[in-house]
């Protein structure tokens, strides 16, 4: 039981890591090929294996509590931003009450998936799970399906928090055992790594079906159901061969700190919008090679800066004023 445990810690830890760099890397990927591949890399797997993760740990035990968490944790987010966004000096600080593509859209899309976690618990799961793919195939042609409800992310992404309910925390962990799929795994990654590099030009279209926020592009439209079928092959192979290389056991702080992916999650843009408004960190990037690696670094600087006990404020509190 640690083992498994420990495994998603660590796991939470490395994507928790792979949004705040993909962040980081999303100020300068209209002028660096290599941030925008580093970009196109991460997005292709780490929301979809957070969700996954979500369906995978899903329960029903206090089920309204945990909406009603995840929903004020949502406000709660936007409420911060629009306050340091005022007090930055932006006089047009705003705030939408039923739509955003910031980064409050995952608190408000889980919130949605427990509820449909409930409604389904007795229903075929694995069909479910099949005409999702088949839904998020052809959303795409509705130009009006966007960040309004949260309604596109909540269809794109909901096959990979199907596929949680689905699978089985055992099976995984069996997985793990087959030598053969740990080399597999190393060769699959290595081979999406290069061809995120050396491929940008073409697999950077990509980009905008693995956000699970944008229609279908005029570059796309007219295999728009293919292109996302392959972003979703896509996703759940990476996914898979990164679940198969993660360690079982405890990681000394890794484990620890993968507990508090979701305080990472609240703080980390805010924090950064600060820093840059006083110390203009962002022009680190502008000393070369070493300046590029060194803001990415800073990037995981500020995960494990951020997954400590001081910033578990305000969403501890939250936490223990919901779940009553």
């Amino acid at each position: 039981m640690k083992n498994r445990i420990f495994l998603w810690d660590n796991l939470k830890f490395f994507l928790i890591c792979c949004v705040v760099v993909g962040h980081f890397a999303d100020q300068y990927t209209d002028v660096s090929n290599a941030y925008g591949s580093i970009f196109l890399f991460i997005y292709s797997f780490h929301m979809p294996l957070f969700i996954f993760i979500s369906g995978l740990f899903y329960n029903d035990k206090n089920i309204l509590k945990k909406v009603i968490y995840f929903f004020s944790i949502g406000y709660l987010y936007k409420i911060v931003s629009a306050i340091i966004d005022r007090l930055l000096g932006n006089v047009k600080a705003e705030f939408s009450f039923l739509s955003g593509g910031g980064i409050s859209w995952f608190m408000f899309v889980i919130a949605i998936y427990m509820i449909i976690g409930y409604l389904v618990r007795d229903q075929n799961k694995k069909f479910m799970f099949m005409f999702s793919i088949l839904l998020a195939c052809f959303v795409g042609y509705d130009q009006t399906i966007g960040d309004f409800l949260y309604l596109s992310r909540i269809i794109i992404f909901l096959p990979f928090f199907l596929l949680g309910l689905i699978v089985r925390n055992e099976d995984i962990v069996k997985l793990k055992r087959n030598k053969i799929l740990f080399i597999a795994a190393i060769t699959i990654l290595l081979i999406w790594l290069i061809s995120c590099f050396y491929e940008l030009d073409f697999l950077y279209r990509f980009r905008y079906l693995f956000t699970g926020r944008n229609p279908f592009f005029p570059q796309i439209i007219a295999y728009g159901p293919l292109y996302r079928l392959i972003s979703y092959i896509i996703s759940m192979v990476i996914g898979l061969a990164i679940i198969l290389l993660m360690p079982n056991s405890r990681i000394k702080g890794v484990s620890s700190m993968g507990q508090h992916s979701i305080n990472v999650y609240f703080w980390h843009m805010n924090i950064y919008y600060i820093l840059e408004k006083v110390f203009r960190i962002s022009e680190i990037f502008k000393y070369g090679v070493v300046g590029k690696i060194s803001f990415l670094l800073l990037a995981i600087l500020f995960t494990i800066v951020l997954s400590q006990k001081a910033f578990e404020f305000p969403l501890k509190m939250v936490k223990r004023q919901t779940m009553k």
